[in-house]
């Protein structure tokens, strides 16, 4: 067992010396490049006949207070797989922060860990409950102040891209983020979906989300890729 696991994690090391696997830890460079992450081109451009099972899946619990994802690939051997978990909620600005980690609070949390065969089997199959490579609501928006969730990949050779904007009924009936979060390994808490009858029951809440601390952004999902990316940080 000890040694299976060392050789999960050996080969996962590997992976993550050649395959981007997860938005920057430093902030400047992920909002410069967060759009292109989204997008997945880097996945879409690997996806062919035999490549190996890839999956990028992103939350966006109104981007200010809540972003996470997870990045998973499939190892070989039927050995389950990798999965770079990430997660970056609000910043607390009250703590003392040293001079040389300014960025730290917009930093995030990455947790680096392997599923078993059960898992990744259990993700799969809830990702066909959720229709995620057979129905697509192309135009879909998705504001940045809003609780969403993309999922990008390549499936047995062939890339897909889908979206769930809550509070829709097929936002509320998703299963895999249920199989992602008992799998996490970032101690991070889901930032649950605020109801739009709620929001204007906190004074710091508006329409959308939280007040606006910059001019946010929209993207919009097309017929299998992520066409739209506007606005600003």
């Amino acid at each position: 067992m000890r040694f299976r696991i060392i050789a999960s994690m050996t080969a996962l090391l590997a992976l993550g010396a050649c395959e981007y696997t997860g938005p920057a830890d430093d902030p400047v460079t992920r909002s410069l490049t967060w759009f292109d992450y989204i997008a997945s081109d880097n996945l879409d451009e690997a996806c062919a006949p035999g490549a190996s099972n890839r999956l990028r899946f992103i939350y966006n619990g109104n981007y200010d207070q809540q972003i996470r994802t997870f990045d998973v690939f499939a190892l070989p051997g039927g050995r389950g797989a990798a999965m770079s978990a990430w997660v970056r909620g609000e910043q607390d600005l009250t703590k003392a922060v040293e001079a040389k980690k300014l960025l730290a609070p917009w930093e995030g949390k990455r947790v680096e860990s392997v599923l078993d065969p059960q898992a990744i089997s259990d993700l799969l199959r809830a990702l066909d409950a959720d229709e995620f490579r057979t129905f697509k609501p192309v135009g879909l928006r998705l504001p940045s102040t809003e609780y969403y969730w993309i999922v990008t990949g390549c499936l047995e050779g062939r890339f897909h891209a889908n979206a769930w904007l809550y509070p829709s009924d097929r936002f509320k009936a998703l299963r895999f983020p249920a199989v992602l979060m008992a799998n996490d390994r970032t101690g991070v808490a889901l930032g649950k979906p605020v109801p739009v009858d709620q929001r204007y029951d906190d004074p710091t809440i508006t329409l959308g989300g939280r007040e606006h601390r910059d001019e946010g952004f929209e993207i919009q999902l097309g017929p299998n890729r992520i066409v739209v990316a506007r606005g600003l940080f």
